[in-house]
Order: structure tokens, then C-alpha cells, then sequence
């Protein structure tokens, strides 16, 4: 390759090769040429055909097809891959552009101002300013301990503050689900169907811990009026004095 006085009437500040720069790649050429008018021409490939490098300085025309993406792997090499493949690899950051497919997303994380799809998302951590939809499963995984699932965090505003967090802990045989805002556990569900309130291991078919309120209750002076006045067995009511009776 050499270089020589540019042809006129290019400007001298941009000189052009006087000779064809050719670069054999997969049986295609890639040529820059000069001319009278000074043009430069590069040979159209064939179709969806870009040129990559090939890790030693080299380029080559690489085929591309429909639903395809260039990236850079491991060792710095630039390839085609599909897109569900480049998503898998996370992480994905879409800034403020939304996210919409039709099929399935496989991500380590996605970060967009919203996510759409008719397929299923699954993911370790999805952040969105925006809103989630889709016809399919979402389904939010958390890898950190063998006792804990996905998190779900719904906070008031962008500062993180004021927020809930719905999470799954416990085994595997006997998953809970927690409902945890401020100090702690405000309530939870556990596999066999016991309601925990305040806390995360309910033992009967509602646990509370803490104090309990029965406000509105009716009053009767015993049984026989309660079912007079429109109870059930096992309903609870009140005496004048504040007793509290169940009816049998």
C-alpha cells in the first residue's frame, strides 16, 4: 500500500489512496478507489451481511438473518446471536425506552420504563419507572439463600420510601408469603393456608400477634336470642356486659 499526492480536485487536506485497497473477505471485496471525480467506492455485500472482525485485525463479511443482533463475546470477538440469546445474557438496560416482544423474556435484569410482552418474563430483578404487562407468567427468582424466593418491591415514590415488599421464604414443601413494610412482617400466608398477622409463621388458621379489635359486634343476651336475631352456629357476639360468646 502506498500513498501519493492526491488527485485533483480533492482537497489536500483529505488525501485519497491512488491506489485500490482491496480486502478479500469470504470471496467479497471491500475496495476504496480513486477516480477524476475523486469518489470512493465500497462493493455492496450480499444481504444482511456486515463485516466483523475475526480477533486478529481482520474483517470479514458475516451472514446475518432476521431476529439476529451483533455482540461482543467473552473473548472480544464480534458476532451474530439471536436475540433471545442476548437477553438471556443480561444484564439489559433500555433506559427510557419501553420494552415490547412477543415472546418471552429470559434476563438476569431488565431496567426500562416498561415492560410488554405476550410471553413470559423471567427474571432475577425487573426495574421499571413504568408498567408491567403481559398475558403470560411473570416470574421473579432470587438465587441468594436455598430459604428464599422472589421479591416484589411496591414503593410509594422514587425515593424508595413508604414502600411494601411482598416476598416467598420458608421450604420448598411449605412456602410463605410475606407481606413486609417498615420494621417487619405486617402479614403472611403459609402452605398450609394459616394467616399469620404480624407474623411470618402462622401455627393456626389465623394467627395474630399482637392486639385484637372486634368492633361492631352485635349484642344478645344469650343463644337463644342470637339465633332469634338472624346468627349462626359459630358466629360471635357480644353480651351487655362485653362477654364475648360464640353460638353453639
Amino acid at each position: 500500500m502506498s500513498y501519493c499526492t492526491p488527485c485533483p480536485p480533492c482537497d489536500t487536506n483529505f488525501p485519497l489512496l491512488c491506489e485500490p485497497l482491496e480486502t478479500t473477505a469470504n470471496g467479497k471485496r471491500l475496495v476504496v478507489e480513486d477516480s477524476a471525480a475523486c469518489q470512493k467506492t465500497i462493493q455492496t455485500p450480499a444481504a444482511q451481511q456486515v463485516l466483523k472482525t475475526d480477533g486478529a485485525g481482520n474483517l470479514t463479511w458475516t451472514n446475518g438473518a432476521s431476529g439476529t443482533v451483533l455482540r461482543k463475546d467473552t473473548t472480544g470477538l464480534v458476532e451474530f446471536a439471536t436475540l433471545n440469546s442476548v437477553l438471556q445474557s443480561g444484564p439489559v438496560d433500555l433506559g427510557s425506552q419501553p420494552l415490547t416482544t412477543t415472546g418471552a423474556v429470559n434476563s438476569g435484569s431488565i431496567a426500562a420504563t416498561s415492560v410488554t410482552t405476550t410471553g413470559a418474563i423471567n427474571a432475577v430483578s425487573v426495574t421499571t419507572t413504568g408498567i408491567i404487562t403481559s398475558t403470560g407468567n411473570i416470574k421473579i427468582n432470587r438465587a441468594d439463600s436455598v430459604n428464599e424466593g422472589g421479591e416484589l418491591t411496591l414503593n410509594k415514590s422514587l425515593d424508595n420510601t413508604a414502600g411494601w415488599t411482598i416476598d416467598c421464604n420458608g421450604s420448598t414443601s411449605t412456602p410463605n408469603l410475606r407481606f413486609i413494610s417498615g420494621t417487619g412482617v405486617k402479614a403472611s400466608i403459609n402452605g398450609s393456608g394459616n394467616f399469620g398477622i404480624g407474623t411470618s409463621f402462622p401455627l393456626a388458621t389465623l394467627h395474630v400477634a399482637g392486639t385484637v379489635r372486634l368492633q361492631g359486634l352485635s349484642t344478645y343476651a344469650n343463644n337463644a336470642a342470637a339465633i332469634t336475631g338472624g346468627l349462626v352456629a359459630d358466629d360471635v357476639y357480644k353480651t351487655a356486659t362485653g362477654e364475648l360468646r360464640i353460638v353453639v
